[in-house]
């Protein structure tokens, strides 16, 4: 015999008992938090096209400059000692990746300093 997962729950498991909360009902809905902010498709969706332009201009500006201080905290970081696993699991990406992207600075920085001194 086949058991599903509804089975095993009747025959395995004890219910869940039911929070206050949900036995009170609904909150009354002057309590309800504001309306969010329109996301940001919806927001571009109203825009008309000198505006979508001027935009972009200024998004690749904000761009430019997050992937600058981005950078510069990488590099410190690895002056500091923190380990590639830990920058990689904080930008999202694997270990490697983050070191192939990041170490050519590095290694630059390092030859620049060893001729210096």
């Amino acid at each position: 015999m086949v058991m599903t997962c509804r089975m095993l729950d009747r025959m395995g498991r004890p219910k869940r008992q039911s929070s206050s909360r949900a036995k009170r009902g609904r909150p009354d809905r002057q309590h309800q938090a504001p309306a969010e902010t329109p996301s940001v498709p919806q927001q571009v969706s109203r825009m008309s096209p000198p505006q979508v332009v001027e935009r972009i201009g200024r998004a690749r500006v904000a761009q430019q400059q997050a992937e600058a201080e981005l950078a510069a905290l990488v590099d410190y970081a690895v002056e500091l000692g923190v380990g590639w696993p830990k920058i990689a699991a904080q930008l999202g990406v694997t270990r490697q990746a983050a070191r192939q992207h990041y170490q050519r600075r590095h290694r630059d920085g390092a030859i620049r300093q060893d001729r210096i001194a």
